[in-house]
C-alpha cells in the first residue's frame, strides 16, 4: 500500500511532525531546552518551535532546507561518529527520527552515550528507528556487515544502513535510558509504508 491508498481510507494522510503529538506534554514538563539529532529538512525543528521549544538541531547533512524551515532552531553541522559539542546535561529533552541507524554496532553504542551524557538525568529521549521487517526501504539490499547492518552503495545518505528489531532498540538503549514506551508501528512518511521502532526512554 503506497501513499495513495493511505490517503483514499477514512483517515487524513497526517503530517510527519504528528508523531511528535502525544509526547509534547512529557517534554515540556521537563523544561524547553530540546536536541533534535538528525534534523534533516527541519520540519520536526519547526514544529517544536511553534509549541514554544527551544531548538538545537544537528546534521552531518547540509542545512540549508532546515534553516528555511525552521529559522527559529540553533543548527549545526555535526556527526554523530564523534563527540557532541555540548556540554554534559545541557538540555532537557531529546529527539530523532530515522537518523540513528548508520554506524557499526560499536559506534552506535557509543552514539546513544554521547546523547546520554548531554541530557539531564529524568530526561526524555524520543526516537525512531528503522525495523527489520522494513522491506520497502531497504532491508536485506547490499552487503550485510553486521546483523542487520548492510553496505548500501547507491543510498542519497550514506553507504551503510542498520535495521532494528525490538532486541536491537533495548541493546541499543540499555543501562543509558530506561524504556517507558515501545511501539512497533508503520510510518506514513515516503511513497511506500514504512516500518519503525518508536521509542521513549528516560535517562538514567
Amino acid at each position: 500500500m503506497g501513499t495513495n491508498a493511505w490517503e483514499q481510507g477514512s483517515r487524513p494522510l497526517p503530517k510527519d511532525s504528528d508523531w511528535l503529538l502525544p509526547f509534547l506534554p512529557r517534554m515540556r514538563s521537563l523544561g524547553p531546552r530540546v536536541l533534535e539529532i538528525g534534523c534533516g529538512p527541519g520540519g520536526d525543528a519547526a514544529a517544536l518551535l511553534v509549541r514554544g521549544f527551544e531548538i538545537t538541531a544537528f546534521d552531518r547533512a547540509d542545512l540549508t532546507r532546515a534553516r528555511t524551515t525552521a529559522p527559529g532552531a540553533q543548527l549545526l553541522r555535526a556527526d554523530l561518529a564523534t563527540p557532541l559539542p555540548f556540554r554534559d546535561g545541557a538540555f532537557d529533552s531529546a529527539l530523532s527520527s530515522l537518523a540513528l541507524h548508520y554506524l557499526p554496532w560499536a559506534e552506535t553504542r557509543a552514539a546513544f552515550a554521547e546523547i546520554r551524557r548531554v541530557l539531564k538525568p529524568g530526561s526524555p529521549f524520543l526516537l525512531r528507528v528503522n525495523a527489520t521487517d522494513d522491506f520497502a526501504h531497504g532491508v536485506g539490499e547490499g552487503e550485510e556487515l553486521e546483523p542487520n547492518f548492510f553496505r548500501t552503495p547507491s543510498s542519497l545518505f550514506s553507504e551503510t544502513k542498520r535495521f532494528f528489531d525490538e532486541e536491537a532498540v533495548r541493546g541499543a538503549i540499555a543501562g543509558l535510558f530506561e524504556i517507558e514506551r515501545l511501539e512497533h508501528k508503520t510510518i506514513y512518511r515516503y511513497d511506500d509504508p514504512k516500518r519503525v521502532w518508536e521509542c521513549l526512554g528516560r535517562a538514567h
